[in-house]
């Protein structure tokens, strides 16, 4: 007997409503999930371009800039750098209501599309409350540093992914699934190296000189736990987990490259010890030039890059439940 194939989700109500009068095509999906990737990614550089200049408090409330005003009531560079930033949050939430538009008029419904980009707007609401509180708490450096931990986790894992599912169905290329669980799991344990050394380089930040209200002149809670000597403790630390970190993505690139993981995935791989290998040179010749404001947020830009990097490989790379499932397939078959 011939099996039927499911009917195709038709999604909810409002997603009927709004595919009468207008549908999206899967690439104009692709397109409005790059967008949010571009915009998240563009938000975080921006926001450390506000930390390393000591910008933080140019806007000394919120969700006023001044307790008069809501734009700056004068044009000095801390005050726009800050005003700038916070304006970029309309981009990104602009990107993620695109998203959630082009998922709910896609011509053939997906779930995942819809529920990915909605958890992107939580996300921009969540790290827009974390950026008004840390003002409020005066660039306490708890506030700054989930600040930044939270753009990695929850907007550009999330647009990362959303841009990756969004790719079936168009050109964009993709990787065949010539990886197995064991590369799968190689490149997965990357994610929580990579996000340990970031978090240690957000503390690194906040124990430095660019803790972020130098250029306004206001005080700013440090991280301290040894004193005066609690910057070279922190730096010594970040530096000995990003060491970690580039040796598991040289050995996540060996066992891609000897299990026959595919071109690209081993490039991505490629790219990520590069950037993690110029990090560590730039590393250094901050800390030997006392941490200016420049070549710290070149530094963050690497890392942001860095993680956008080894998030893209790990969706390459796959899931290792996903790759036990056709061969567990193949067992049931072979044994029927």
């Amino acid at each position: 007997m011939a099996t039927v194939a499911p009917a195709p989700d038709p999604g909810p109500r409002r997603a009927q409503f709004l595919r009468r009068r207008y549908t999206s095509s899967p690439q104009r999906m692709l397109l409005a999930a790059r967008l949010t990737l571009i915009a998240n990614v563009g938000i975080m550089l921006s926001g450390a371009l506000v930390r390393v200049t000591g910008s933080g408090l140019g806007c000394s409330d919120w969700p006023r800039c001044s307790t008069e005003s809501v734009v700056p009531n004068e044009a000095h560079a801390p005050t726009l750098i800050e005003f700038g930033n916070r304006m970029l949050t309309f981009a990104v939430t602009a990107t993620a209501l695109l998203a959630i538009f082009s998922a709910l008029t896609l011509a053939v419904y997906r779930r995942d599309l819809l529920w990915i980009s909605v958890g992107l707007l939580g996300g921009v609401f969540a790290q827009a409350i974390i950026g008004g509180v840390s003002v409020l708490a005066d660039l306490d450096w708890v506030f700054i540093s989930a600040h930044y931990m939270v753009s990695l986790l929850l907007l550009v894992v999330p647009s990362a992914v959303l841009t990756w599912k969004a790719g079936r169905g168009t050109t964009a290329p993709r990787q065949h699934l010539a990886a197995d669980a064991l590369t799968a799991r190689a490149v997965f344990a990357l994610i929580p190296i990579g996000a340990v050394a970031l978090w240690a380089g957000t503390l690194a930040t906040a124990a430095g000189p660019n803790s972020g209200g130098a250029a306004t002149g206001d005080v700013v809670k440090r991280f301290d736990v040894h004193g005066t000597g609690t910057l070279e403790w922190i730096v010594q630390r970040h530096g000995a987990i990003a060491a970690i970190f580039g040796i598991a993505i040289i050995v996540a690139w060996g066992v891609a490259k000897t299990r026959g993981a595919g071109e690209r995935l081993t490039l991505v791989l490629t790219l990520a010890g590069m950037l993690v290998a110029v990090q560590g040179m730039l590393g250094l010749i901050q800390y030997g030039l006392e941490l200016p404001g420049s070549l710290v947020w070149v530094h963050v830009t690497l890392a942001t890059l860095t993680w956008t990097t080894v998030v893209w490989a790990w969706l390459l790379a796959g899931s290792a439940k996903r790759h036990r499932a056709p061969s567990a397939a193949g067992s049931a078959v072979a044994a029927g």
